[in-house]
């Protein structure tokens, strides 16, 4: 065929598209932004990688169709996208153009695909093995322009990708699989390397390169955008931004393009010397102009990168957090942040002063602030180093930021601390390092199968003390078996602390990371800390499993953690607190049936506590002595035999598996029970386990 002959024909299959391809305004010739595609009815949003920052780029109406597997063209500065609805491919305008071209798809749809930068080819990707690696030529100019060829079969290439993006500049394709394998697919001899496992697993539904040759990720279900750098030899997946998240996403941008446009003053960057990560070379805390609306103090400013302070002057833009007191070992102290709006605000402190900031020096998670003053207490550890260190807070809308990478909105501000030496006691139970276990069956007042897994919680307990003087009560744990029908809440009585002694503004309880309304029970003169009004809310069981790590087979991960800290009044004497493990419980939930023993759903007047412990005053007296109980004033929540409804383990538990009584998995049990506790002291123990008869992953 003549070059002129093939000039004609591009130029007929043109026009045949549609007479919008003629007005369409193309992209910027290689944007920074990524482009993001989102939706059942397709939304374009530009995304800045940079500090995950979003903004709708499409007009409502734009298009009816559902679109996916969108590229980016070099040769032509429009982006393409599959169409759903016409079953072929849409080149996408800056103008919110939508051209459809007459592709031939051989009847197939995509969501994986990317744009060769180098030979103006579509490729798609679909699993199975009658499927594979599609190329699909965009030269209006070739033979084969707009028609499907395959070039890997799905044989010889199976992954479980679900967006791929294409080097700058090696002509490779990368992509990351929902095990969070990375993988490098070379098109120009059919292969495919298993580079590594990048640490981060998930549906990736968008995959972007930056001129440098680093891939970004989107995860779709919470929106993080990971950097992996695909040069190294064990590459791993960084996380660098919170973006928008979706269950329907997929990505492109300009993979010759940088991240962030040289000098340009892009976020708000922290202050703090770039140990404690506030550059953007060093994936600092940083944080997008948005709308401009929210921030700490009185102002914001914007950079184009971290200004960064030595100890002892730091910088003077920060302006929103006030030191009341000075920072002291293993003492409460306050601090007053001023907001501009409502927002989440996070806090770390480099308590050991080793220069930057671990998971484990964050402080305050999530806290909801409002417009205006808010009064937060903290406190250093008694272990904290003495002497010169810093502080981080981030204000955003975006939940669960660490003490580096971007937000889409907010302000972060950095502050120079000295510490000082404060005595203080912690007493944790059973040890610092250490879980219990407690164990319930919950069909009291009768026995049911007595496999003590219906709620199994692994927790630890601390009480902080200045003196004589209680400051703090913290509880945390995790949700480790839930193999109960019934509609169960949790929550820890205090027992010798009454409301009253607890300052709940300054009490927090946090589940899975998410800060909860409220920490107290109301309507209580006791001081009760309500962890969770339904547990069924937070655990679910796996697929073809009736329960939640009960059975062979579902062993899902822990779906479930809480942590709470409760701030007393000054003054309490640590004295008036009763022995660990304090008092847990289990509490009906309400508007939900028990067993036929209640006419009704008895609601919170239904409690199920450790052998001996006495109801709580929200508690219905006359359910006690019903069914097999044989409570007395003396020993309360035990059957004839004394056997418990709720134990308490001072160690991790292997529990029984589903309907099995734990006798036959533990057979010193009964034994250890009839001796009223003073025999077969290490029972639970795993060594005196019968191992068929308890949970294995």
């Amino acid at each position: 065929m003549t070059n002129m002959k093939r000039k004609i024909l591009g130029l007929v299959s043109l026009l045949s598209c549609t007479t919008s391809l003629t007005y369409a305004l193309p992209f910027e010739r290689c944007p920074g932004e990524a482009f993001l595609i989102q939706d059942r009815v397709a939304q374009l949003y530009s995304v800045d990688l940079a500090t995950g920052f979003s903004k709708p780029l499409s007009t409502p109406g734009w298009t009816s169709a559902k679109m996916n597997a969108l590229a980016f063209n070099l040769s032509d500065s429009y982006l393409y996208a599959y169409n759903y609805e016409t079953g072929s491919i849409s080149r996408l305008g800056a103008d919110n153009s939508v051209a459809e071209l007459n592709a031939n798809m051989q009847g197939l749809s995509f969501f994986v695909g990317d744009i060769s930068p180098t030979e103006n080819a579509y490729y798609f990707y679909r699993s199975g093995s009658d499927y594979g690696l599609y190329r699909l030529s965009l030269d209006s100019l070739s033979d084969d322009y707009l028609s499907l060829q395959k070039v890997i079969s799905g044989a010889a290439l199976n992954l479980k990708i679900y967006d791929m993006a294409f080097h700058p500049s090696n002509g490779m394709v990368y992509a990351v699989d929902n095990q969070g394998a990375l993988w490098k697919i070379d098109i120009s001899n059919n292969t495919a390397e298993k580079l590594g496992n990048t640490g981060e697993s998930g549906t990736f539904g968008a995959a972007y390169f930056d001129v440098d040759g680093n891939l970004y990720i989107s995860r779709n279900n919470d929106g993080l955008i990971f950097q992996i750098d695909v040069s190294q030899s064990t590459p791993k997946a960084v996380r660098f931004a919170s973006g928008p998240a979706s269950s329907n996403n997929d990505g492109a941008r300009c993979a010759l393009a940088p991240i962030v446009t040289s000098g340009i003053a892009i976020a708000d960057f922290g202050s703090a010397p770039d140990s404690y990560a506030s550059s953007l070379q060093n994936n600092g805390a940083r944080h997008a102009k948005g709308n401009g609306e929210l921030y700490l103090g009185a102002s914001i400013s914007y950079e184009a990168d971290a200004k960064l302070s030595e100890l002892g002057n730091a910088t003077t833009e920060n302006d929103g957090v006030a030191f009341l007191n000075t920072p002291l070992r293993g003492k409460s102290s306050l601090v007053s942040v001023e907001s501009s709006g409502a927002g989440l605000l996070s806090a770390w402190a480099d308590w050991n002063g080793d220069g930057n900031f671990s998971d484990d020096e964050q402080w305050l998670v999530d806290h909801p602030v409002a417009a205006g003053a808010a009064m937060l207490s903290y406190t250093a550890p008694t272990d904290a180093a003495i002497g010169e260190s810093w502080m981080r807070f981030r204000l955003s809308t975006t939940p669960g930021l660490t003490s580096q990478g971007g937000a889409p909105d907010g302000e972060v501000e950095d502050y120079a601390i000295e510490i000082a030496e404060q005595p203080a006691t912690t007493i944790f139970y059973p040890g610092e390092n250490d879980r219990a276990t407690l164990a319930f069956e919950d069909n009291w007042p009768l026995m049911g199968d007595y496999d003590m897994n219906d709620v199994v919680i692994q927790y630890r307990l601390a009480k902080r003390q200045l003196g004589d003087s209680l400051t703090h009560i913290e509880i945390e744990g995790e949700v480790v078996a839930h193999g109960a029908s019934y509609h169960n809440g949790f929550a820890f009585r205090l027992p010798g602390l009454n409301r009253d002694d607890v300052i709940e503004a300054l009490s927090h309880l946090s589940i899975n990371g998410l800060p909860q309304a409220s920490v107290m029970e109301p309507d209580q003169d006791d001081a009760i800390v309500i962890i969770a009004e339904d547990l069924h809310q937070y655990t679910t069981p796996g697929e073809n499993c009736r329960y939640y790590r009960t059975e062979p087979g579902c062993g899902s991960n822990i779906q479930m953690r809480f942590s709470a800290t409760i701030t007393l009044q000054t003054g309490v004497p640590s004295e008036r607190l009763g022995d660990f493990p304090f008092d847990p419980f289990l509490f009906a939930t309400p508007g939900y049936a028990r067993n036929y023993l209640f006419g009704e759903a008895p609601g919170r007047r239904f409690e199920i506590h450790l052998r001996g412990m006495a109801p709580t005053s929200a508690f219905q007296q006359n359910f006690l002595g019903r069914g097999d109980d044989a409570s007395n004033t003396n020993v309360y929540y035990v059957n004839q035999n004394n056997m418990p409804w709720a134990m308490n383990i001072p160690a991790k538990w292997d529990y029984p598996s589903e309907y099995m009584d734990i006798h036959y998995a533990y057979p010193k049990f009964h034994d250890h029970i009839r001796s009223s506790g003073k025999e077969h002291l290490d029972w639970y123990n795993r060594e005196n386990a019968n191992t068929k008869n308890i949970f294995n992953r």
